[in-house]
C-alpha cells in the first residue's frame, strides 16, 4: 500500500489540471473514476480495473472516447496504463503520486512532454500565495451537499474538480450543482461572459 494523502493528492492534481491547457472535462472525469477506485483499494501501487465499470463512473458511452482520454492521461504522465489482452484478466493502472510521501509537500504539475516529472516544488512566497484565486467552496462542502441530495460520490468529485479547474469564483455553486445533476451530471462551458449567468438563465427557464 502506498503512503498517499487523499487531500494533498487531490489538491495537487487540481493544480496540475489548472495549469495544463490540454486537459478537458473528459480527462478530469476519467481520472477521478480511477482515483475513486484507487482510494477504495487503499492506494495500492497498481490497481486492476474493469473498463465497463470505469466507463460507467466516468459517464463514457464510447470505448473510443475512453481509450483516447486514457491514452492522453498515460502519455502526459498522470498515470501508467498496462493493457491486458486476455479476456479473463483486467488491465492495470498505476496512478502517479504528485507529492513527496515523507514531507507531504505538493509536487510540480505534469510538465510538457519534453520535460520530466519533478517530485517536489519550492514553497511559494507569501506574496504569491496572496495572488492565487480563492475558491469559495471546498470539496467537503460539495461532498456533503451531494450526499444530502443522494447523488453519487464520484459526481461530487467531478463537479468540484471541474469548477476548480476553471477557477470559477461563485457563492451560488449549489444552483450550478442542481443543474449539473438535472443534466445527467454533465457540465458545459457557459457561453456568456459571466461564469454562472448561463446556468442562472437555465435555472430560471427550468424553474428549479
Amino acid at each position: 500500500m502506498e503512503r498517499v494523502n487523499y487531500i494533498i493528492q487531490l489538491n495537487a492534481i487540481f493544480e496540475c489540471f489548472n495549469k495544463d491547457a490540454r486537459i478537458k472535462q473528459g480527462h478530469i472525469t476519467l481520472y477521478l473514476a480511477f482515483f475513486q477506485k484507487w482510494n477504495r483499494e487503499f492506494f495500492k501501487k497498481t490497481i486492476t480495473v474493469n473498463r465497463e465499470l470505469i466507463m460507467e463512473k466516468a459517464k463514457f458511452r464510447s470505448k473510443t472516447t475512453y481509450h483516447n482520454y486514457l491514452k492522453d492521461l498515460n502519455n502526459w504522465g498522470y498515470l501508467k496504463y498496462f493493457p491486458s489482452y486476455h479476456p479473463a484478466r483486467g488491465s492495470k493502472v498505476q496512478m502517479t503520486i504528485f507529492f513527496n510521501s515523507d514531507s507531504q509537500k505538493l509536487a510540480n504539475c505534469v510538465p510538457k512532454p519534453s520535460q520530466k516529472l519533478v517530485t517536489s516544488i519550492k514553497h511559494k512566497t507569501k506574496e504569491n500565495l496572496n495572488k492565487q484565486p480563492n475558491v469559495i467552496f471546498n470539496e467537503s462542502e460539495v461532498a456533503l451537499f451531494f450526499k444530502k441530495n443522494n447523488w453519487p460520490e464520484i459526481e461530487a468529485l467531478k463537479f468540484h474538480a471541474y469548477i476548480k479547474s476553471k477557477k470559477w469564483k461563485t457563492d451560488n455553486w449549489q444552483t450550478i450543482a442542481k443543474i449539473f445533476a438535472k443534466n445527467d451530471f454533465k457540465l458545459k462551458e457557459p457561453k456568456t461572459t459571466s461564469p454562472i449567468s448561463g446556468y442562472v438563465d437555465n435555472l430560471k427557464n427550468n424553474n428549479i
